[in-house]
């Protein structure tokens, strides 16, 4: 419709005559087929733009562009050129089987989300040529005039001609929770997008009544096309692990060159020749750099998708997973996670002198809803929790309305806020307690109805009364009720786990904030009893009057944002990543989309959110419910922690080789390992025992302390300190069996490598105790993880196999030991373990003491 001679400008502002008028459409014959194609050729189908499916081919070229692959990809060149290929054909075995799993496994993610589309077409029943027909929504062009009714999906942007007590649920494109009463009515212009009564809006549900509306815009010029195209214009922040596993990649690269440089400057000092000079380069850079690295981070990001899908959490992108760990804030929606999304009964006053068994009755009768028998609700949230209280309260509502056949009613009006209904002998009315009360006579219900509302409770008085005995208007209908029995308070109260959820973000460091499109008053009450900073609640309208500078000042100090519009929550998000937080939004439907986007980790719901959330977020839930964040985040930080482990593990693995080899040739020695050694090590050290420390199971103290810093690298200063303390522990021993082999044992070059080679092995196998904690005991709680024993057997096994077949260890370059070989090389590989344990324990007995003296 923009750009086009159909423009109309804030239609919900105009009656509906105007909008007809200025839209050439006759209300009552619709448009004809020719003018309909002649618009459509203008504006085009009723349809939004559909996100690229993601390919296999665009999944696979992810996995083979990182640093890490390139440099192995380099080095089987490398080997293949000078003749090694025994050991290009190793290092392509490498690079083919992390590829194959890191493919796999967000394949699987990619296409598991894929599978959650709903794919069903909205019908739309349209008017033209004067008949009504039904009709793909996708052919709707401006002008054309439709019908909608309870159950129905809104098919384009229109605003009304006629609407029966038509109501909307409007809360995946406003955050509204309850449903919208329309009228035909215009309102101002700068009433919110859910004030305006007049207007239907593409992808809303009609909940109940009927009405009749002119299309206005279609597509892309809808409100819900107009945020597709800011969620289009979001950039979808990179996780913070996928950034520091880029960083390391490229810092690896920069230490290969430089370190093989170094190396061929002095084996050529050393008078080696061309071709030895590449192969050990090869050698060293296969010593630098972590094989298994790609392949056990994708297994640590795939077991804790795996962990959070069983508390019905799926995430469509693995890096996610360990974003969440690094969380600072989660902006989350109110209605449906913080909240039940569900009207409940909360508060009963009963008037002075009433039965409250008469008043559920009457609750129960002046009642359009029902719940199936499989406890399916029909009808509208507020009258279907009158029939769960009526019910809880012992009233059977079912048999009370067959003894009791409704003869006559008075249907709800939004204009009067009243409701009646007769049956055999009495009137049941329901409504507004100002509309219903009289302020005399019952001034003390009015009072408990003040204090309801400003709880944010939603209020209703019922009464009932003789029915007149000859037929009457709805004012005598009302006024025969005359037996006020009490005033309802209603609510969709907070989940008890989210209140949970919350104090344990809180605990734990993390910030919760609602951003949501309902009333301030309703959303500071649900705030307040989910224990955030509830006052002052501040509107979309305020925020469009803040400057950035003093936005930052208002993020600081409130925790809850109402009647907000897309704008206002991707402008909250992006304020509150410009303060350096890691932001985690929740949403469920289209008005949330940008900020999914644009938040470090996008959550969506999955059982009541639209496809368009889905589409935009990270992570979906089955279950609707904030606690299940929590969850989440505690999976996240398991996961970092799990990759520091065997982050840890594995290069200081790395370190010790480097230090021997290196060692080795500067002393004018020939290297103490064979290249294909030290590919063999690699491959069953990196992947094996690094895998048992990707399963390590949580700690009880997740989530008691703060999140790390956003840019804090995977490996950071405390976890490079004990890299170098370990690597060197490791390489030490190492290199002295290589010393005490050659010089003092006289052995011959092949046993001298096998005694390192089983020095070095069995040192860093033992050296997983000491990865697994960074302090304390390294056994306290092995036990619980079972794949760390089986990984250990399955690992000696391998390196038993390499050391004793006969064909394995020729490749290999390996021969048997003597006795005394096989005792020093066990002596020497216990000392890094003994070491660093015995350290340990006696700095955690010293601060023990100092507590006790303390205290």
């Amino acid at each position: 419709m923009r750009g086009t001679r159909w423009q109309v400008d804030d239609p919900y502002t105009l009656t509906a005559a105007e909008v007809l008028r200025q839209l050439d459409v006759d209300a009552e014959l619709g448009l004809d087929t020719v003018e309909v194609t002649r618009r459509r050729s203008l504006v085009g189908r009723n349809a939004l733009a559909g996100r690229r499916k993601v390919s296999a081919w665009a999944i696979l070229v992810d996995q083979v562009r990182s640093a890490v692959v390139v440099l192995l990809a380099v080095a089987a060149v490398a080997a293949l050129v000078i003749g090694e290929v025994v050991e290009a054909a190793a290092v392509a075995v490498v690079l083919v089987i992390n590829t194959i799993v890191g493919f796999a496994t967000e394949l699987r993610a990619v296409r598991s989300m894929e599978a959650l589309r709903r794919l069903a077409a909205t019908v739309a029943d349209v008017e033209r040529d004067d008949r009504r027909d039904e009709l793909d929504a996708v052919e709707l062009v401006p002008g054309d005039i439709i019908s909608v009714e309870g159950g129905d999906r809104v098919p384009a942007d229109a605003r009304l001609i006629e609407a029966s007590d038509l109501t909307v649920d409007e809360a995946a494109l406003t955050g509204e929770s309850e449903p919208v009463a329309k009228t035909v009515d215009a309102v101002a212009a700068d009433a919110p997008l859910a004030e305006r009564a007049g207007m239907l809006y593409l992808g809303t549900i009609v909940r109940t009544g009927r009405g009749r509306a002119v299309v206005v815009a279609t597509g892309t010029a809808t409100e819900v096309g107009r945020i597709a195209e800011l969620a289009a214009s979001t950039e979808t922040m990179q996780a913070p692990l996928q950034a520091g596993l880029e960083r390391l990649g490229r810092t690896l690269s920069l230490v290969v060159v430089g370190v093989a440089g170094a190396l061929a400057g002095l084996a050529l000092l050393r008078g080696l020749d061309v071709h030895e000079i590449i192969e050990v380069s090869i050698a060293l850079a296969v010593a630098i750099v972590p094989e298994g690295l790609p392949a056990v981070a994708t297994l640590t990001l795939t077991v804790g998708m795996r962990r959070m899908a069983r508390h019905r959490a799926l995430v469509r992108r693995l890096p996610t997973v360990e974003t969440l760990g690094s969380t600072t804030v989660i902006a989350s929606d109110k209605t449906g996670t913080l909240t039940a999304n569900r009207m409940e009964v909360v508060d009963v006053t009963v008037a002075e002198g009433a039965d409250e068994r008469r008043l559920w009755e009457s609750a129960a009768l002046c009642n359009d809803a029902d719940i199936a028998p499989d406890g399916e609700p029909v009808g509208d949230p507020t009258e279907v929790a009158l029939l769960r209280a009526a019910q809880d309260a012992g009233t059977d509502w079912r048999h009370l309305r067959e003894r009791h056949p409704r003869r006559d009613e008075v249907p709800f009006d939004p204009a009067t806020k009243r409701m009646a209904v007769v049956t055999d002998s009495q009137v049941h009315t329901k409504g507004a307690p100002e509309v219903l009360l009289d302020p005399h006579r019952r001034g003390e219900l009015l009072a408990a109805a003040d204090d309801m509302g400003g709880r944010a409770l939603r209020t209703l008085a019922i009464a009932t009364g003789p029915a007149p005995a000859a037929p009457a208007d709805d004012n005598e209908l009302f006024a025969a009720a005359a037996d006020v029995l009490g005033i309802v308070g209603l609510a969709d109260p907070p989940r008890p786990a989210a209140i949970e959820a919350v104090a344990v973000c809180h605990r734990a460091g993390i910030r919760v904030i609602m951003i949501t499109g309902d009333q301030p008053r309703t959303a500071a009450a649900v705030a307040d009893q989910l224990g955030l900073r509830a006052q002052p609640a501040v509107t979309g309208a305020e925020l469009d009057r803040l400057d950035d500078t003093a936005l930052a000042r208002v993020i600081d100090q409130t925790d809850v944002y109402a009647r907000v519009a897309p704008e206002h929550k991707l402008r909250l998000v992006q304020a509150l990543q410009a303060a350096g937080h890691t932001v985690a939004v929740t949403g469920d439907g289209v008005n949330d989309t940008p900020a999914l986007r644009q938040a470090d980790v996008g959550i969506a719901m999955g059982r009541t959110g639209t496809d368009a959330a889905r589409e935009a977020a990270d992570i979906v839930l089955t279950t609707d419910d904030f606690g299940t964040i929590e969850h989440a985040v505690v999976e996240g930080r398991r996961v970092f922690d799990n990759i520091r482990r065997f982050g840890q593990y594995l290069f200081s693995w790395h370190l010790s080789v480097v230090l021997v080899v290196t060692a080795a040739i500067a002393l004018g020695w020939p290297a103490p390992l064979a290249g294909l050694m030290i590919l063999w090590n690699n491959i069953i050290i990196d992947v094996i025992p690094s895998f048992a420390l990707a399963l390590e199971p949580s700690n009880d103290d997740a989530m008691r302390h703060p999140p790390r810093p956003k840019n804090e690298p995977v490996l950071g200063a405390a976890t490079l300190r004990r890299i170098l303390t370990q690597g060197a522990l490791v390489g030490s021993v190492g290199l002295t069996s290589y010393l005490l082999a050659t010089t003092t044992m006289n052995l011959d070059l092949d046993t001298a490598r096998t005694m390192t080679f089983v020095t070095l092995t069995t040192a860093q196998l033992l050296a997983v105790f000491n990865a697994r904690t960074d302090t304390g005991s390294g056994f306290r709680g092995a036990t619980a993880n079972p794949y760390l024993w089986a990984a250990l057997a399955l690992t000696t096994a391998l390196e038993a196999l390499a050391l004793t077949v006969p064909g394995l260890r020729d490749l290999l370059g390996l021969t048997t030991l003597g006795a005394a070989s096989w005792t020093t090389a066990i002596a020497l590989a216990t000392l890094p373990l003994l070491l660093t344990q015995s350290t340990r324990v006696l700095r955690a007995t010293r601060g023990r003491e100092a507590v006790r003296q303390h205290t």
